[in-house]
């Protein structure tokens, strides 16, 4: 089955609509009756459309640390890791906060 333009089009104006709205994917797509694979498949084909080259993009992401996220920053470990997720880059100290991780994963979820 071939995508066409009207689709594309629903698809860029349902995918704005849920980006303004704040809800998170899964509420989104309940509350509208859509699966959440569809909106998915949409969001990705409709992001490659939008940044054909596959360019790394970057999304401003404002810590809030509490005083044990401090101390890790303080540290000199050098076990820390790096997850890439849709293009981006996170560097996780080794000691890190699980909440805080679990946190940022959902926040690059609904990039």
């Amino acid at each position: 089955m071939r995508s066409t333009a009207k689709d594309q089009l629903l698809w860029e104006q349902r995918i704005n609509e849920r980006t303004k709205s704040g809800m998170s994917v899964s509420k989104w797509c309940k509350d509208n009756e859509i699966s959440k694979g569809k909106y998915h498949y949409w969001n990705h084909k409709i992001s490659k459309k939008q940044n054909p080259n596959n360019e790394m993009t970057f999304a401003e992401i404002t810590p809030i640390l509490s005083n044990a996220d401090q101390a890790i920053l303080t540290s000199d470990n050098l076990d820390d890791f790096q997850i890439f997720f849709n293009n981006i880059q996170v560097t996780v100290p080794s000691n890190f906060n699980q909440d805080s991780l679990a946190g940022l994963m959902k926040v690059l979820q609904e990039l």
